[in-house]
């Protein structure tokens, strides 16, 4: 029986990164902060950057790429991109012969790393899934909606990180201006506390451990998220595990498969 750690490092719009210690082996999901936040992040958790195996990026908005440029320089660590998003990302790097173009699944001895499609206002961006044995690991943020592909990923899913960006009311009557709120409440923007949670709500019942993620430090707050979920989830008797990421507060799960 072996562990497998999850850990959210940051999520917020101010910085994404996520570790996964999964079969033997230690990645990170987006570098979305600075390598100081990140070395001092992994250190609190008796880790180096150096333990590292790969880096998966979703896509090339900046609070998910923020550190690559000083991290490439720095690390020998090979960092797995789609192509459209590297073609982006590699006008804001210096070193680029780190990166690997993903075109297929990946496998590091026993695990597996898959993509799938996020409908978002980027350039062709994914979310992953890490399989181990019988046991699956899916990364789902920055979304405007629950596409089939992506409830597939949910249904099958035992470790889940999902986005609960924003109270659709919370944002609408917010300082943010117009044309802002048009694209976060759009099927390529992000998924309000709403929608996830009708979205476990209609997924596969199964066991399944869940940290809710890059939540909207102003158009969202725990006490709203918490009521939404409660309302719509509460009488489902669903065996969920929750947990609430926070924006520059490592939270994490650990779990014997």
């Amino acid at each position: 029986m072996k562990n497998v750690d999850l850990n959210i490092l940051a999520s917020s719009s101010s910085g994404n990164s996520t570790l996964l210690r999964i079969g033997g082996h230690n990645f990170l999901i987006d570098i979305g902060v600075s390598c100081l936040y990140l070395k001092n992040s992994l250190n609190s958790l008796m880790m180096d950057i150096g333990d590292i195996d790969a880096v998966f990026i979703t896509h090339e908005h900046i609070d998910h790429v923020k550190g690559l440029d000083v991290f490439t320089r720095n690390h020998n660590i090979p960092i797995f991109i789609k192509e459209k998003c590297f073609d982006v990302v590699s006008k804001k790097v210096l070193r680029k012969d780190c990166f690997q173009i993903l075109t297929d699944d990946i496998k590091f001895k026993d695990v597996c790393v898959s993509f799938f499609s996020t409908p978002h206002d980027a350039i062709d961006p994914v979310g992953y899934s890490f399989s181990y044995r019988d046991f699956c690991f899916s990364y789902v943020t920055d979304l405007g909606e629950v596409t089939s592909d992506v409830r597939y990923v949910i249904d099958n899913s035992d470790l889940l990180v999902l986005e609960s960006n924003h109270d659709v009311e919370m944002l609408k009557n917010g300082s943010y201006p117009y044309y802002l709120k048009k694209r976060i409440l759009s099927a390529n923007g992000h998924l309000s506390n709403k929608d996830a949670a009708f979205a476990l709500l209609n997924s596969k019942t199964r066991k399944r451990d869940i940290i809710l993620a890059h939540l909207s430090e102003k158009n969202n707050c725990i006490d709203l998220l918490k009521k939404t979920y409660k309302e719509i989830l509460g009488k489902s008797k669903l065996p969920f595990k929750i947990k609430i990421a926070k924006p520059r507060e490592i939270v994490g799960i650990k779990l014997n498969v």
